[in-house]
Order: structure tokens, then sequence, then C-alpha cells
């Protein structure tokens, strides 16, 4: 069990590196109710105010008309639901920031709009060409995968809450003009490394077996160095019989030519020397400093 554990703590730490390191213009969209947590990537749109730093929580409704290219149905007034609601929009047939006026408009606090036939990313813009309205809530985009799932949980679930959690890597692209062309309509949602969903889950299993983890792979480590040290194979000095056809030919010490039945010694770096020569050469070396008499490599076997 301890053994699938042990990288537990490695890939946080890449995963929490990645974050940190690695810009990019998402956003976290989570869902999560009871035992159930799913996150996704979202874009956030280049017009009205940015998602606030500290996230923002809502619940999930999906807007009548479903492409809010006119005015929608208000949002629900309730005492129970102080977060607020999210609107969730499907994209095509009127411009961005309609949709976002219209959710805005009926009392929604933020906005989702999701692609229909793709799970492909764009950041959301106003062209020169449209009218530009005072947006004052802000709105993401999601992929065709995320919104069925979404979907699919707040027409089974009563109250399907949603959060948005802002990385620290977070980049925002609608800054940079450069940085935005690139992303533009090239943004993907790869999974490159963990969601925010697989994170929290380790970092729970390392708050509760850390101490357990750290120690098994300390132990882990003081078996595999000694391992390395003690258990490589064909570490110590080997014994043959020379026999005609070895490959073998001189003993470099004397300078005489094997001959079959000779007693050979072959030493861990594969050199081969008389028996009694190779024994005379190491007897003679210093106890921590016997080397091949070849290529200097380290003898510590003994004799």
């Amino acid at each position: 069990m301890w053994g699938l554990l042990e990288p537990l703590p490695l890939l946080v730490t890449i995963s929490l590196f990645l974050e940190t390191a690695l810009a990019k213009p998402f956003v976290h969209l989570v869902y999560k109710q009871n035992d159930t947590c799913m996150d996704f990537n979202a874009a956030p749109a280049c017009f009205g105010p940015p998602v606030p730093l500290t996230g923002l929580k809502g619940y999930l409704l999906e807007t009548v008309p479903a492409n809010a290219c006119h005015p929608i149905k208000a949002a629900p007034i309730s005492n129970r639901t102080p977060s607020g609601f999210v609107a969730l929009i499907r994209r095509y047939d009127c411009s961005f920031n309609l949709k976002v006026f219209h959710a805005q408009e009926a009392g929604y606090r933020a906005a989702i709009i999701y692609n229909l036939c793709s799970d492909f990313l764009v950041n959301m813009a106003v062209s020169m060409e449209e009218t530009r309205l005072p947006i004052v809530i802000p709105s993401l985009f999601i992929g065709r995968t995320s919104s069925k799932l979404l979907r699919r949980q707040v027409h089974s679930a009563k109250d399907a809450q949603i959060m948005v959690v802002v990385p620290q890597s977070y980049y925002n692209s609608c800054s940079d003009e450069t940085y935005a062309a690139l992303w533009e309509l090239a943004v993907y949602d790869l999974p490159i490394w963990p969601g925010y969903c697989t994170q929290q889950l380790f970092l729970k299993v390392l708050q509760e077996f850390g101490l357990l983890i750290s120690l098994s792979m300390g132990t882990s480590f003081l078996l595999l160095v000694s391992w390395v040290k003690w258990g490589r194979p064909n570490q110590g000095i080997r014994v043959k019989t020379f026999k005609h056809g070895d490959r073998y030919d001189t003993c470099v010490i004397c300078m005489g030519e094997y001959e079959a039945g000779d007693r050979l010694k072959v030493l861990p770096c594969t050199h081969v020397f008389h028996a009694t020569c190779i024994n005379t050469w190491l007897l003679i070396q210093p106890m921590a400093g016997k080397t091949c008499p070849i290529c200097k490599q380290k003898v510590n076997n003994a004799i």
C-alpha cells in the first residue's frame, strides 16, 4: 500500500511547481457535491471585470432561451443561496457580450458560455464592429465536454453549486496582444498536470498520512542505497579457469600469455589477470586505494 503512496509527494511537488512556474490563461471551474469533485479549465473573457483573485461561488442554472441572445428568464430570488446564481449559456447566434449582458440584466452574478461543437477554448472578446455594452459581471468560456458534465449535474441535482478558483499561475492573456494572439483560437483543455480536485486529494492524503509516507520513503531510500552499493551484479572479483577460445590473451602484469588451465581473476571492471599476479598487485596497494592496474577503477573486494 505504501509503495503506491510514495509517488504522491513527488506528484504534488511537480504539480504545484507547474502551477507556479508555467503561466497559463486558465482558471479552474470546480463542481463539488458530496464525494463528487470535478474540475475544468475555463478561459476568462476579455471584456467586463476579471474573475476576483479570491474566486467566486454560485449556483449554476441554464438560461432560457439557451443562447441568451434575447432577454432571459430572471435568476431565482432565494435567501438560501446568498452566493447567487451563475448563468450557463450556449455559444453562437449572437455576440458574447450580448449574452453576458442579458445574464447580467436577469440578476446573475456571473456567466459561463460553453462551446457547442468541440472542446476548443477561445478568448471571448468584443470586436470593433460590435456594440460595446456595459458589462459588470465576470464571464468564462468552457468546452463541450465540460458543459455536458455540468448540465447533467444541473438537471440531476437540486442545487448545483460551482466554484471558480484562480490559480497562482494564472496569466491574463487579454492584457498582452502577442500572448493573446497565440491563444486566441488555439487554447485546448490539455490535462498535462493534475487538476484542482486531484491536487486537493493528494494534499488531503499527505495531511493524514504524511508522517508514514515520509518514513516509508526514507526506508525505501536506504534500501535503494544499499542495493546500489552491494546488490549490483558482477560487483565482486570472479575466478575462472582459462580455456582455449576465451577472449583473454595476455596478463598485463607479468606480460605472459594465458595457457589452458591457468587460474584467472576477473575484476568488477571486467579486466582479467593471472590470479597470483593480481593478488600480489592488490597486496602491495593501500587498503583504501586498491585499483585495477589498467583502468585505475577502485577494487574494494577482498582478494
